[in-house]
């Protein structure tokens, strides 16, 4: 997934996300270990998607917090 489409969600879609790309990530992780994984590349797709998400949830974290000051 793109920054610009993670960028526009809102924190909730932004959770859910997160939550889907973890639990795509540890089946795509059992079927590479059962060689059943034919896009081995998924795999680093998954974790830049969840950094991604992440990053932009603490991002909007830390602009609350300064905002609040």
């Amino acid at each position: 997934m793109k920054l610009q489409d993670i960028t526009k969600k809102t924190n909730q879609e932004l959770t859910d996300l997160i939550a889907s790309e973890r639990k795509a990530l540890e089946q795509a992780v059992i079927d590479s270990r059962t060689k059943e994984v034919k896009n081995v590349k998924a795999l680093a797709a998954h974790k830049k998607a969840i950094a991604r998400a992440l990053t932009i949830t603490r991002e909007r974290e830390i602009a609350k917090q300064e905002a609040a000051k």
